[in-house]
């Protein structure tokens, strides 16, 4: 079977840096057979909008828009516009290589694998202003690097206990779950598993691994490919991710705790050992981490997680 690829970006009030990430991808057409771009920015500058109009008319874009802002959603959306049979989704700030798509597209032929992730390089190094690089302190970095000792055969896992991820490695590996910013799926695990789940909210943490965990269940298996490398720009400004500490805060945990009640029929106290070390870096940020949690279990449990 021939492999088309449906390039997918969800923008959300990106300027400048959609427009490069655009063009970076451009470069490589005779690779893919689509390049769909999601926007849900209600207004863009002028020389934003004018640069989308232009694609767009030149059919150099499949050009979608969406009213209400919402990844997963997004995500969803750009499906049904696809006409290919892979599904490689993107982030609006980032940079590919020339042997990006043809590494996701080399992987996808082999029997059994359902989605495929790579390597990532952040690019962004200034914390401030961006709560996810501020929540990467050291006993996070810690307790991560001592459980991969005993993990080193997977580039991810993803369970009730917990869920772990390094997408920076040179080895491909199986995996457990996929990076939103670089990841590939056959149209058929959306046909037999749904698609992305658009309860989750904000910059929607988990959303990408509670669609592998699904599929997992399913029987498809996941990899990691390092050779399908990406820049994320991880910028500050734009984007989906909340600048204030509380709003960051409360997403986050709604969240979690949505993805662990949801797939794995998680309790308070499990759910709070998981967290543990996000728990205490938002204490560290002079935040009353208990009341925040609380607050954010109970919004879980109202989406029907449990």
């Amino acid at each position: 079977m021939e492999l088309k690829v449906s390039v997918i970006i969800p923008t959300y009030r990106r300027e400048a840096l959609l427009c490069d990430t655009i063009r970076d991808v451009l470069r490589y057409h005779d690779q893919y057979h689509e390049l769909i771009v999601v926007d849900q920015t209600k207004e863009h500058e002028r020389e934003t909008k004018l640069f989308l109009e232009r694609l767009a008319s030149r059919g150099d874009i499949v050009y979608v828009v969406q009213a209400v802002p919402n990844l997963p959603e997004a995500r969803n959306t750009g499906m049904k516009a696809a006409s290919g049979n892979i599904f490689l989704f993107l982030d609006d700030d980032v940079s590919i290589g020339d042997g990006f798509i043809g590494a996701h597209t080399a992987r996808h032929r082999e029997p059994g694998i359902g989605c495929v992730t790579g390597k990532v390089e952040i690019q962004n190094r200034e914390a401030a202003g961006n709560m996810v690089l501020r929540n990467s302190g050291r006993t996070k970095k810690t307790i991560k690097k001592i459980l991969f000792f005993f993990l080193r055969k997977k580039a991810s896992y993803a369970g009730r206990f917990g869920v772990l991820a390094d997408f920076t490695g040179e080895r491909p590996l199986p995996a457990g779950t996929a990076i939103g910013c670089n990841m590939s799926y056959k149209r058929e695990v959306f046909e037999t598993c749904g698609g992305f789940d658009k309860r989750y909210e904000g910059n929607a943490v988990r959303e990408d691994t509670d669609m592998c965990v699904r599929m997992r269940k399913r029987g498809y298996r996941i990899f990691y490919e390092p050779k399908a490398a990406l820049v994320h720009y991880m910028e500050n400004s734009g984007g989906s991710r909340a600048a204030d500490s509380e709003e960051y805060w409360r997403i986050f945990f709604r969240n979690q705790c949505f993805f662990y009640m949801k797939n794995f029929k998680s309790g308070k106290p499990l759910i709070m050992a998981v967290l543990f070390p996000d728990l205490r870096r938002c204490r560290k940020s002079g935040l009353n981490e208990k009341e925040l949690f609380r607050r954010a279990y109970g919004q879980a449990r109202g989406l029907g997680g449990k």
